[in-house]
């Protein structure tokens, strides 16, 4: 290990802190201070993604006192820290153009909380209590994101929705401390390690209490059924953009963060029941995606619509926790093996949640920037208008939905699949599966959806009394590179699943490192250009391939090309010929199809599920 960790941990902070300080007494003049903010932050994620690198690559460091808190840097919390500072990067970048969509709003205390938002959020995935460190960062995140979240305090319910959010989140922290109290012998600045030896002397209701408080109050951060319903999408949808795209790519992962490190890392050798809690946590991954797109699909405000979704595709992040830690406690040597895939698929959508979910909110920030709206009713047609951001917008929904070569279809897949082939031990999460499976569609219609309505249809010929162009360079910039990174994703697995394997083995402490440690390339996990697979040594017939987006694309290409040959070797011929408007002569704003009109039978069907929409 060639640097200090924590060393470096120190300067990265010091620069956030500084560019609070010093930024927004520039904030007068908006692009310097956006410019000289986006340099500060990229300074200090700079460091940051080197600790990332280091610990996920060579392995963290001793658990280590740093201002009188104890600190944590491995394998795992690297993995976070990246995923935070590589998206604040993009979005401090794009703040630079799209902060001029608020001339009416003063500037200095978006770039005040700007820094603070990432300084919290590092310092959540590094701090190694819970107590004086956790409550610290909690504060500084929760805070931060609040004021930035009312930036537009002018909008009607803004104050109001942003206040929810400040409470819901502050009861999050009270329910995890709480929980801390139960445990035996707690002390007040207790690290991590030490609250596991004393889990070990508590037993009974009390344990229970323990991990269920303290499960409920990162559910609430993650965005966990029913918990993210009561603020995830009202404060999404109302932050400025670039907060948004940081608020749902990141830092509801600060809850998926705390989830597995209780889960897997605060483990006591006696007393804890890995299957139920993981019957229990893989129960609300189930609920929490399927109720979350379904109330997706009845949005017409696109950033609504995102936000949603958000709270869907946490859902198969928290069933791949459950169904790991289901899988880790299985008799069964094949399902065992299974738990890796499990927790690998988790950590993967992890990560493709955070590049398109940042990509869609950056995307329908400029489509609001353009056109004044994000309410998909009144758009339509911009794909000739702003063909680059129709472009990304069109690969970020294909990732989402997990379309094959797109980075959803792997993470997903291997979720999915696991589950499917725990099967023969667990006939739930067989039936877990078969909904994520299902529930894949409706993302798919959802997004048919937002990307139909506002790119291809038509609409802003008639609702937009404005001149509209595409956006800036400084805002197609992030927005390219987070689509080059979707496809990336999708196309190469291969390059992700062995340094999520290095990143468990590589952080010691967890229930999980033993069977990584059982585990290799050459006996249980294959890893090749056709995917990745488990295999298990004396059962030949057992195995699960679950990732070959390559494979899929050569067919659906092969597919395409016997399509087209067969057409060609008939004659046909294509004629275009005006659209059929149902008897109506000429195509305006009182025929076209709307938003709210789409998928009305199947939104009935749903209607219990909530989040429906009036017109």
């Amino acid at each position: 290990m060639n640097i200090d960790l924590y060393s470096s941990l120190q300067i990265a902070m010091a620069i956030l802190l500084g560019s609070a300080v010093i930024v927004p007494l520039l904030s007068g003049k908006r692009k310097l201070a956006g410019w000289l903010n986006f340099i500060l932050v990229t300074a200090a994620a700079v460091v940051l993604l080197n600790i990332s690198f280091v610990s996920i690559f060579q392995g963290g460091a001793a658990t280590q006192k740093v201002l009188g808190v104890y600190m944590l840097i491995d394998g795992f919390s690297g993995f976070f820290i990246g995923i935070i500072s590589f998206l604040a990067i993009m979005s401090s970048f794009y703040s630079i153009q799209y902060m001029e969509h608020y001339a009416d709003y003063k500037l200095w205390s978006y770039y005040l909380c700007f820094p603070l938002f990432i300084l919290g959020m590092i310092g959540i995935v590094t701090v190694d209590d819970l107590s004086t460190g956790f409550t610290i960062a909690w504060q500084i995140m929760t805070v931060a994101s609040y004021f930035l979240i009312r930036f537009e305090y002018k909008e009607k319910g803004n104050i109001r929705n942003a206040n929810k959010y400040l409470i819901l989140m502050e009861l999050a922290w009270v329910l995890i401390l709480a929980g801390t109290f139960f445990i035996s012998g707690f002390s007040w600045g207790d690290s991590l390690h030490s609250l596991v030896e004393k889990l070990g002397a508590t037993s009974g209701a009390s344990l229970f209490i323990v991990y269920g408080l303290i499960l409920i109050g990162f559910g609430f951060k993650a965005g966990m059924f029913p918990f993210g319903q009561l603020w995830l999408p009202d404060a999404h949808s109302i932050a400025p953009s670039p907060i948004s795209a940081l608020l749902s790519g990141v830092m509801i992962k600060t809850g998926v963060y705390g989830i597995i490190r209780t889960f897997f890392w605060m483990v006591p050798k006696e007393g804890f029941n890995g299957m139920v809690w993981g019957i229990i946590i893989a129960s609300f991954g189930a609920v929490t995606l399927f109720v979350g797109t379904t109330q997706a699909l009845k949005q017409h405000d696109a950033k609504r619509l995102h936000a949603y979704h958000s709270i869907g595709q946490m859902g198969y992040i928290i069933l791949g926790i459950g169904s790991a830690l289901v899988m880790l406690n299985s008799p069964s040597v094949f399902v065992k093996a299974l738990s890796v895939l499990a927790i690998i698929g988790a950590m993967y959508h992890t990560l493709n949640h955070t590049v398109f979910k940042g990509l869609l909110f950056l995307s329908t920030g400029s489509v609001l920037y353009a056109t004044g709206t994000k309410d998909l009713n009144k758009l339509g047609g911009l794909i000739k208008i702003m063909p680059v951001t129709a472009l990304v917008a069109g690969i970020a929904s294909l990732s989402i939905a997990g379309m094959p070569s797109f980075s959803g279809f792997a993470s997903k897949w291997t979720i999915i699949s696991s589950d499917i082939l725990a099967g023969n031990q667990s006939l739930m999460l067989a039936i877990f599966g078969i909904i994520a499976l299902f529930t894949s569609a409706v993302t798919l219609a959802s997004y048919v959806k937002f990307f139909g309505m506002t790119f291809t249809s038509s609409g802003v010929e008639w609702t937009v009394k404005k001149e509209i162009k595409e956006v800036p360079w400084t805002m197609l910039l992030p927005k390219v590179i987070l689509a080059m990174l979707c496809l990336a994703q999708g196309l190469l697995p291969i390059l992700y699943f062995e340094t999520f394997i290095g990143i468990f083995k590589n952080s010691a402490g967890s229930s999980l490192q033993a069977v990584f440690g059982d585990v290799s390339l050459d006996n249980y996990i294959v890893n090749s250009a056709m995917g990745v697979s488990v295999t298990v040594p004396g059962l030949e017939g057992a195995v699960s391939s679950v990732a070959v987006p390559l494979v899929v694309l050569i067919i659906l290409a092969a597919a395409y090309l016997f399509a087209w040959l067969l057409k060609k070797s008939g004659g046909a011929e294509e004629k275009e010929v005006p659209t059929w408007l149902c008897g109506y002569q000429d195509l305006n704003n009182n025929n076209r199809y709307v938003a709210h009109n789409m998928y009305s039978a199947f939104k009935k069907a749903v209607k219990w599920t909530g989040g429906n929409v009036k017109k």
